[in-house]
């Protein structure tokens, strides 16, 4: 399995400023930040055409004082996408390739 990290995040932190499933329309959206101090919106990944979505916990996920960031990304089947955080691994099986943008 290849990393996919680097592709989608376009060089900005892996700090997660918001992570958000929209169930409604299948969308999930992942907003990262350009650092940790100045926590500026920088890259925004947009997975569309979501046809399941599952999220495990890992460790204390409920710790406040921890921001959580993105530790890995890639293809875990066909059409099946892990999302890796600190506090999260969530499975995605999409309809369409993920979209990452530039919002500096």
């Amino acid at each position: 399995m290849k990393d996919l990290t680097s592709k989608y995040l376009y060089g900005s932190s892996p700090y997660i400023s918001e992570l958000s499933y929209d169930i409604d329309n299948r969308i999930l959206t992942v907003t990262c930040v350009d650092n940790p101090d100045d926590f500026n919106p920088a890259t925004s990944i947009v997975f569309s055409g979501v046809k399941s979505y599952s999220e495990e916990s890992l460790g204390d996920s409920n710790a406040d004082d921890i921001m959580d960031s993105i530790i890995g990304m890639n293809w875990h089947q066909e059409n099946i996408f892990c999302l890796h955080t600190q506090k999260k691994e969530i499975m995605i099986e999409l309809e369409n390739e993920p979209v990452s943008s530039n919002l500096a």
